[in-house]
């Protein structure tokens, strides 16, 4: 059994990925089973929750099952995922646990080339067919063309309601279609006493779901991604247009926006206090926590075309998997557990632990989804264009010291939305050459 350290109290792409097939994993404990010793010793597990938190125990649930079948023992500690973001770096200068639950893209390749994450390209080319092209270039560092991640499960971004009550209120948000479509449900759902749009962005990163599906849908993703890598300037007036579609969503949302995070957000769809958010779909084993019934009465839809140039062809999705600290303890150890995570064997303990997620291994057999999850497959599969969202698809330089807090400033006054774009533009143009 795994032994677990309380510790201190967030989140977690496949770039034209195939949809629900696109894989992952073989069978077992990586090292062992590619004929090399038998890794040994206990290993320690970050996970990033609280421990009363459904992924918490499903983590927990397939840390078991590694245990049983290889006798290691691993040591699973809680800790607040922003913090633990927040001070990745430190902590991984210091004295890490081996293995983590991590996110791919420029948090994990940056990391890489600091020398604070562990190779793990044996694993995944232990992987072998299960895991696709795509997979294995999203978790592929461009520097030096190793792996530093084990990608496991992807997830989208859409809008999130309960059928339930749209139901009460007479609403089909998934007739939702237009720009206008979404603005008239937002007001049909506050004239009923409820949040229209919920939002919560005090942690600074949650909004940026919503500046980037109104920027791929108003501009297209290839600005969007231009935009977030220095090749657009933020002081264009397709950004301000962007902003300007935030605006009128403002007046529909929960007036305490920067004093709750993603899940002060997820309360009010849970208690049916909200008509929608624009979320990722990681939250929803929060539901089937309190109840089956909660859960089948989660639902997602693409977020609606505004630009009929671009429809809903593009969607944030990122790709989250285990990474291995290069100063841990048993970095072999942190290495065999994280390939063990990303095998049939591993994603099947997580599955019967309950787990949600959609899985990118071709060794899951997408079939046995339930409705939720071949709702989110279809969301995925609407969009051409997929994104790693705001916070990984640029620099962390920028992302979080910079655009999170101009997001938060425009939600606060965004009669200063010109001078806030000139100071993001500003502080860009100021940023080192990495």
């Amino acid at each position: 059994m795994s032994d677990v350290n309380n510790g201190i109290s967030r989140r977690s792409v496949l770039k034209g990925a195939a949809i629900g097939g696109a894989g992952l994993v073989a069978g077992g404990s990586l090292l062992a089973g590619c004929g090399k010793k038998q890794v040994t010793g206990d290993v320690r597990f970050t996970i990033r929750g609280n421990l009363s938190d459904a992924g918490a125990k499903i983590a927990i649930a397939a840390n078991d099952a590694y245990t049983a079948k290889t006798g290691n023992k691993v040591i699973s500690q809680a800790v607040n995922s922003d913090d633990f973001q927040n001070n990745f770096v430190q902590i991984l200068q210091g004295t890490p646990d081996d293995a983590f639950g991590w996110m791919a893209g420029w948090r994990t390749n940056a990391r890489a080339d600091a020398g604070l994450l562990a190779d793990v390209s044996e694993q995944v080319k232990a992987l072998g067919s299960s895991l696709s092209a795509a997979a294995i270039q999203g978790a592929t560092n461009p520097s030096d063309g190793k792996q530093y991640i084990i990608p496991t499960t992807y997830y989208p971004w859409g809008l999130h309601y309960r059928k339930s009550t749209m139901q009460e209120l007479g609403l089909n948000p998934e007739s939702i279609a237009t720009w206008d479509d979404l603005i008239k449900l937002c007001e049909a759902t506050q004239k009923k006493g409820l949040v229209g749009y919920a939002l919560g962005d005090k942690g600074g990163w949650e909004a940026m779901g919503t500046f980037d599906i109104l920027n791929m849908r108003l501009n297209g993703y290839q600005f969007h991604i231009d935009l977030l890598n220095g090749k657009e300037q933020w002081t264009d007036a397709k950004v301000v247009e962007v902003f300007n579609h935030m605006g009128e969503l403002i007046p529909f949302m929960n007036k305490n926006v920067l004093d709750i995070s993603w899940d002060g957000m997820r309360d009010l769809l849970l208690q049916k206090k909200c008509g929608a958010m624009m979320m990722g779909s990681w939250f929803a084993n929060d539901f089937l926590a309190k109840s089956q019934e909660d859960y089948d009465d989660l639902w997602i839809v693409p977020f609606p075309e505004i630009n009929p140039e671009h429809g809903i062809d593009s969607i944030d999705a990122p790709l989250d998997g285990i990474s291995v600290a290069a100063n841990g303890n048993n970095v072999e150890g942190g290495a065999d557990l994280a390939g063990f995570l990303g095998s049939k064997e591993g994603i099947d303990a997580a599955v019967a632990a309950g787990d949600t997620n959609i899985y990118i291994s071709s060794d899951f057999d997408t079939s046995s989804y339930d409705a939720f999850n071949k709702q989110k497959l279809a969301v995925l599969g609407a969009a051409k264009n997929i994104g790693f969202f705001l916070d990984r698809d640029t620099r962390g330089d920028f992302a979080g010291p910079v655009v999170g807090p101009a997001i938060q400033s425009f939600l606060k006054n965004p009669k200063d939305l010109t001078k806030i774009l000139e100071s993001t533009q500003a502080q860009w143009d100021a940023l080192p050459a990495l």
